[in-house]
This record gives structure tokens, sequence and C-alpha cells, in this order.
């Protein structure tokens, strides 16, 4: 502890800071008025026994009475962790007061117009997917807040889609909407969530496999209503998803960066030769709609713009190739 004279002065600038009175101060702390006189006139030490009173009475830390001096550092924290939760507080109860008021506006104008509750349910539903955005449901816990978050606003929006559907005679196609939601989701949160477990290595072949899942659950929901070339469109679904699940587990290896470059430009580069006999085969298109001729660019175009770009990325592929292999070379030396 500080000498006397300091500790004395310190007490009495804090006495003073709260308007206190020496006669105040020791009615609070029940010592004699005369006990306190002798604190700020350095002639002796309050009791130990008196230090956490002290502190709690003139809104001090230990620290700040036994060193005798302002922790400026810590009561700065202390007046932003306040202003914090002033802020969260008025973050969750300003739009949930909000929300209530809505919610009881539109369920009286309901019954008092419609007699009845019809339209009701979908202001219900609209306000609670937008609770589950602001402030979220994550307020009520402690722990997994994204994961949290993650269910009950994919949750709220399907639900929203549901009242929606029902109300429009839509039910055809809120199993479509839930599929494309699930699917944003899965690439947006799903790699996040995944990325703290122990599956966090194979978080992007994980998302694009079950997105490659849904994108045909998809389609056959799309063909129960609206009959289509399903057996073409899955196969194309599924000649364009693998190139970029195979791309996500050779950048599971730990090569370098260039090296991985170049194996997906060259991946891509076959996906796009490719795809376009694939399409001509499955629809019956003209080959010759690939004929490579750059003297006859007014029918050969397409085909000729074709082997450009296919050229332009194995080139590409061939530099990044090079520069891993210098990049290798010289770690190694």
């Amino acid at each position: 502890m500080t000498d006397k004279k300091t500790f004395g002065s310190f007490i009495k600038a804090k006495r003073t800071e709260k308007n206190y009175s020496q006669k105040d101060l020791a009615e609070m702390l029940f010592v004699t008025e005369g006990a306190v006189s002798k604190w700020e006139r350095g002639v002796s030490y309050p009791d130990i026994t008196l230090i956490s009173d002290i502190c709690c009475v003139l809104d001090i830390s230990e620290h700040e009475l036994i060193t005798a001096s302002t922790d400026t550092d810590t009561r700065k924290m202390k007046h932003e962790a306040r202003k914090f939760r002033v802020i969260r507080g008025t973050w969750f109860w300003v739009p949930t007061i909000s929300y209530a008021v809505a919610l009881l506006t539109c369920f009286i104008c309901n019954l008092a117009v419609n007699h009845t509750l019809s339209w009701f349910f979908i202001v219900l539903t609209a306000l609670l997917c937008a609770y589950s955005f602001i402030p979220t449901f994550t307020s009520f816990f402690k722990s997994k807040k994204l994961l949290v978050f993650t269910v009950t606003s994919f949750s709220s929006i399907c639900l929203l889609l549901y009242t929606c559907a029902v109300y429009t005679d839509g039910l055809y196609w809120f199993p479509v909407a839930c599929i494309g939601t699930l699917m944003g989701y899965i690439l947006v949160f799903g790699t996040i969530l995944l990325s703290r477990t122990k599956l966090s290595r194979f978080k992007f072949v994980i998302a694009f496999t079950a997105v490659l899942a849904l994108t045909i659950l998809l389609l056959l929901c799309i063909y129960s209503w609206q009959p289509f070339m399903l057996g073409s469109a899955i196969l194309i679904t599924i000649y364009a998803y693998i190139p970029v699940i195979f791309c996500t587990v050779i950048c599971m290896f730990s090569f370098d960066g260039f090296f991985k470059a170049g194996i997906c430009t060259v991946v891509a580069s076959c996906v796009y030769y490719c795809m376009g006999h694939i399409t001509n085969a499955l629809f019956g298109l003209n080959e010759k709609h690939y004929e490579v001729d750059f003297h006859n660019w007014a029918q050969c175009v397409t085909g000729n713009v074709h082997l450009i770009v296919i050229t332009a990325m194995l080139f590409i592929s061939a530099v990044l190739f090079v520069i891993g292999f210098l990049r290798v070379r010289k770690l190694r030396n």
C-alpha cells in the first residue's frame, strides 16, 4: 500500500467527488467521523475489513484503493461494458416491443374487420421471421449462437413460406422454395458451422455434395408439377457439380497453392470442352455447331471461341504449374 499521506489524499478526493462529508462517509462505513479524519490526514490506515466497504461506497476498485490512484484503463473498460449492455438491451427491447405492438394491432384489426383470424397469421409468421434476424432468438442462449441463429432463421423463413403458400393455394411451390433456401444456408452457414468441428477439413466437400443432392431433389419437386426432360436435367446437374466437388477435394491436400489452382483450371477446361458436346448428345443438336475454322467466323464462331477459351485456360494452368514448381524448388533450396 502507498504511504499514508498519499492514501489519505486519495480517500479525500474520492469522497469529495461523491459530495460526501466526513460524517456521511463515517455513517456509511459504521465508523466514527474521527476515524475518517485520521485516514484523510495520513495519521492511520483503515482496518483491512473495511476495504471492500470503502470501495463500494466510493465506487472504486480495491486495486485503486491500495495503490491510491485511479485505474483509467479499468474504468474505461467498465464504462464501455456498461455502454455495450445498454446498446444490447436497446437492440433487444425496442424491436421486441415494436413487434408485439404491431402483432396486437393486427390481431385486433383482423377480428374487427373480418370477424375472424385470416391474414393475421401471415403477419404473425412475418414478424417471427423478422424477429429471427433482429434481434434474433440467440438472445436467449449463452452458447452456440450461430447454430441457433441458423436453425431459427431458416425455420421462420420456411414457416412464412408455408403460410403464404396456404393462403395463395401454392403448396406446390412450397418445397421448391424451402429447398432453394436450404441450399443457400448450407453454402453460407453450413461451411462455417462445419469449420468448428472435426469435419472442418471436409467442409466444402460436404457442403457441395449436399447442395448437389438438394439440386436433384429440387428438380424432382419441379417435375412433379411441371414435367420436363428430367433425366437430361439430372445428368447435366451431376456433370456440373462433379468438377466443383473434385476441385474442393484437391484443395484439401497440402500441395502448393499454384499446383492446386493449375489442377482446378485443367478440370475446368475439360468440363468446358465436354459440356457442349454432352449438351448436343442429350438434346440432339448439330455436332457441326462446334466446328473450328478461323477462316469462316460467320458459321464457326462458336467452335472458334470454344477452342480459344480452352487454349487460354490450358495456358493459364501451365503457367500456374511452372510458378508452383519454381516456388517448391525455391523452398527446398
